[in-house]
């Protein structure tokens, strides 16, 4: 944890301070040098053990530069982001010992401090500030809270597939091959195989729990604010596997079931699964050279982006 090291640290260069004069919070965001958001307790810790602080609504334009602080001494300094949620929106971290603001909006800070598994900062579009475009979700370490109503919602397997990364370090990498349509996904793997889910806006849903072979059914959770996560163990052979409920940033369950459950699968009831086939088949299909799925009257690109 860089609660006391690092802020006992940053006293000695600046103000000559003992670790003493530092205690355990409160702690903040300092803005621009000057302005200070309080950030209270949130939650339980997350996966990690990492407590967990939140600072909602924090409100930035471009070039606004953001720090942690501990108020009881007005020491301050940063930590690396977690690469989910709107990191993109930003630059610096712990070597910078800073964050820069390079899109204007509101945003959830969520100020994750351990002794033992490292310092993190998760920060997305705020949930509840009421005039953020996109913004939402279930927050921190919310794994239930979600958008389910949002339309053409493409869902991805990735993971360690067939003795090679599919999807999952590369950001921005979908795979066509591993795309579900209508809720339903046909994969071959090879022995010691293992998937989660990316949807084509970059969120992840990893398992809380280890797996096995043997574990026919999975709930993945939004990877929103926790670090960690396990994928889903795949056996060896052709596995026929369906979305049998979800939620758009919340929870998915995937199935491995028989051929004929497969092929008379059709989603049903308010869920993520229905908004995934947009109650059209997809089709995928070339032009120019270019793969792109038409659902109805719709086009959309490998990323899922509407054309």
């Amino acid at each position: 944890m860089r609660k006391i090291f690092t802020v006992f640290a940053a006293l000695m260069m600046t103000w000559s301070l003992s670790a003493a004069d530092c205690q355990d919070g409160p702690y903040g965001l300092q803005i621009n040098g000057t302005k200070v958001v309080d950030a209270p307790k949130f939650g339980e810790p997350d996966v990690q053990g990492r407590v967990q602080y939140k600072a909602a609504c924090v409100e930035l334009a471009v070039g606004n530069v953001v720090k942690l602080i501990n108020q009881s001494c007005a020491a301050t300094w940063m930590v690396d982001l977690d690469p989910y949620g709107d990191y993109a929106n930003f630059t610096g971290g712990s070597t910078a010992g800073q964050l820069t603001c390079n899109v204007a909006g509101k945003y959830d800070f969520y100020i994750k401090l351990s002794a033992s598994a490292g310092d993190l900062v998760y920060v997305e579009l705020g949930k509840s500030c009421g005039d953020n475009p996109g913004g939402g979700g279930g927050g921190g370490d919310n794994p239930g809270g979600g958008d389910g109503e949002i339309d053409d919602v493409n869902f991805y397997a990735i993971g360690w597939i067939n003795g090679a990364d599919h999807g999952e370090s590369a950001y921005d990498t979908y795979e066509e091959e591993y795309l579900f349509v209508d809720g339903k996904l046909t994969i071959d793997c090879q022995m010691g195989s293992y998937i989660c889910i990316k949807d084509h806006m970059g969120n992840f849903y990893r398992s809380r729990t280890q797996t096995t072979i043997n574990d026919t059914q999975v709930t993945l959770e939004w990877q929103n604010g926790w670090a960690g996560g396990e994928k889903w163990a795949i056996p060896q052979g052709t596995n026929y596997i369906i979305m049998r409920s979800g939620t758009l940033k919340g929870n998915i369950v995937l199935e491995r079931v028989d051929k004929a459950t497969y092929d008379a699968y059709k989603p049903a009831g308010n869920q993520v699964v229905e908004n995934v086939t947009v109650s059209d088949k997809a089709r995928k299909v070339f032009i120019d050279g270019q793969l792109r799925i038409i659902r109805g009257d719709k086009t959309f690109d490998a990323t899922g982006r509407q054309l």
